[in-house]
């Protein structure tokens, strides 16, 4: 009976599907366009934090430090040769520190003919399924209630809500991903990377994507309360259990941010953590203070 149940579930999002391929194929056309400036924009975002600050200004002094010894030793030629030759090897040694520093400023390159058609083309489709998703979840949703008669009331207006809440949290989220923590522990990476005297090279294809799939996991993460919100409406658990199990809650997100965090370092980790937290608090002050209480399916 399950898998009749299933497959009448698949049967009617089947009915749908053209206009889901359809809505989607066109997303990804659109999407596709606007990828080539949105590379160009994560570059130049998340560049801006991979420099060693004064490098350039300490760079160029030396340079003009190296350039008056020079003329200092030129002078000093026929009076004390000594003392120009010495002038001459200090000079030629600050151009070799001025060139070492550079060495350390960060580059992207392409490895592969197709890398950026490619990176485009996925940035395209996962922003594809995005616009799209909001389709697919609506007419998943119409189908599981029209079979198993299911009676959640969803009005038109906490539909509304609901998804501008969604939007919202998503939004905050990206925009803590993309405006803090990505480029604090890119720059603490670069940092402890040069500190051993290695410089960067980063694909085009491995540092957009990991700045691209960062943001987005954690946008997505950030819907935290709108899916125990849901969980309590649907009958599904109660904000009893939720405030009971609070420290297996804790326990659990932690888990869940070292698993879907980019690196394997404890800040990063944290800073996924911290935010799940406090999402979670306020979940459960929204409900007490809304009163949402149980549905019976």
């Amino acid at each position: 009976m399950a898998l009749e149940d299933f497959t009448l579930v698949l049967s009617e999002l089947r009915k749908r599907l053209f206009y889901l391929i359809a809505f989607f194929g066109a997303s990804v056309v659109v999407s596709f366009s606007l990828m080539g400036n949105l590379i160009l924009k994560i570059q130049s975002d998340m560049f801006w934090h991979l420099q060693i600050p004064g490098n350039t200004d300490i760079s160029g002094r030396l340079v003009d430090i190296s350039s008056n010894l020079t003329a200092m030793s030129g002078e000093l030629a026929k009076d004390n040769e000594a003392i120009a030759q010495n002038l001459t090897l200090i000079s030629g040694e600050l151009v070799n520190i001025s060139m070492n520093l550079g060495m350390f400023k960060p580059n992207i390159v392409y490895l592969a003919p197709m890398e950026v058609l490619m990176l485009k083309f996925k940035m395209a489709v996962i922003f594809g399924l995005l616009i799209t998703s909001p389709m697919i979840l609506y007419y998943a949703v119409a189908g599981i209630r029209k079979r198993f008669d299911i009676h959640v009331p969803l009005s038109r207006s906490l539909l509304i809500y609901t998804a501008a809440a969604a939007a919202g949290l998503f939004l905050l989220g990206a925009s803590y991903a993309y405006y803090y923590m990505l480029p604090f522990l890119l720059g603490f990476l670069y940092q402890d990377a040069i500190n051993m005297g290695v410089s960067a090279t980063f694909s085009v294809y491995s540092f957009v994507y990991f700045v691209m799939s960062t943001t987005l996991i954690i946008g997505l993460t950030f819907e935290l309360p709108i899916i125990l919100t849901l969980l309590v409406r649907l009958g599904l658990t109660d904000r009893e259990k939720l405030v009971y199990y609070r420290r297996h809650a804790y326990i659990v997100l932690l888990i869940i941010a070292a698993v879907i965090t980019p690196d394997p370092t404890f800040i990063s980790q944290v800073m996924v953590a911290v935010p799940f937290i406090v999402l979670y608090e306020i979940s459960l002050l929204l409900m007490k203070i809304s009163g949402t209480k149980t549905r019976t399916l």
